[in-house]
């Protein structure tokens, strides 16, 4: 039986790209997941994809150099496409940096389970919650959508001249994103905390013989918590917010490709 090098050549490509795509994404990426199990993902959507994308893959180059060179491109491609997901994913753990700073957790530094980044306790809390809530509204769906999708282009070292105009502009609308995110997300709890911390500054003008400061600052904890537990519901929001920051920031990327 003869290898149908077409076939293998799209399965390869489609190989790499899944596995960029696989190794930053969210869900995907997660260190919760073995990377045997990442491997395996990547060959099935690579078997799955590679009778549909053959016809835009085109033919396999016939040099070591201009090879590895697509390789090392599909590669990037899929990592580009899954590391601004997670960034956006990430505004999450912004906004519990925040809180948590402004609350005094931020020198209580624990072990992200999910992450390969050690993170402080409502910056864990918020980031496993926003991954749960992107799974729920599908997001993971949306990338696979994606990761199909821009294979419609064909991009090879000649389909992305338009990358470098583009790409500069897509990073930079991208950062603005997710830091309106960020502080979207850390607003209902931190405005109550800027209160509590401008009362407890007026006290302590007011007596500065009491020390207002390491009084307050379980009554502080506790106020936090309990708006931050109030402020939850809006989060299922932002989990909807999160979820069309990465559509749009994944459309953008297919355009760049050329789809």
């Amino acid at each position: 039986m003869a290898l149908d090098i077409g076939w293998f050549w799209a399965f390869l490509v489609a190989f790499v790209r899944a596995s960029g795509l696989a190794l930053v994404a969210p869900v995907f990426g997660s260190r919760l997941v073995p990377a045997p199990i990442r491997v395996g993902l990547s060959a099935v959507m690579a078997l799955a994809l590679a009778p549909v994308i053959q016809p835009h893959i085109g033919a396999p180059p016939t040099e070591w150099i201009a090879l590895l060179a697509r390789l090392v491109l599909e590669a990037l491609i899929g990592l580009a496409m899954g590391y601004g997901v997670s960034l956006i994913i990430g505004a999450a753990v912004m906004a519990g940096e925040v809180l948590d700073t402004m609350m005094g957790f931020n020198l209580m530094q624990v072990l992200n389970p999910v992450a390969s980044f050690p993170t402080t306790l409502l910056a864990q809390f918020h980031y496993m919650l926003a991954m749960t809530l992107f799974a729920l509204v599908n997001g993971h769906y949306w990338l696979l959508l994606a990761l199909a999708r821009s294979f419609e282009a064909g991009a090879g070292l000649g389909g992305l001249s338009g990358w470098a105009d583009g790409s500069l502009a897509t990073a930079t609308r991208l950062g603005g994103e997710v830091m309106m995110l960020c502080v979207q997300i850390a607003a209902p709890a931190g405005g109550v905390l800027l209160v509590v911390d401008g009362a407890m500054a007026a006290v302590s003008r007011a007596a500065p013989q009491i020390p207002v400061w390491l009084i307050g600052m379980p009554a502080k904890i506790a106020v936090g918590v309990v708006a931050l537990g109030a402020s939850l519901p809006a989060l299922v929001g932002m989990s909807t917010r999160m979820t069309e920051l990465s559509v749009r920031y994944l459309e953008n990327i297919l355009r760049l490709l050329g789809v």
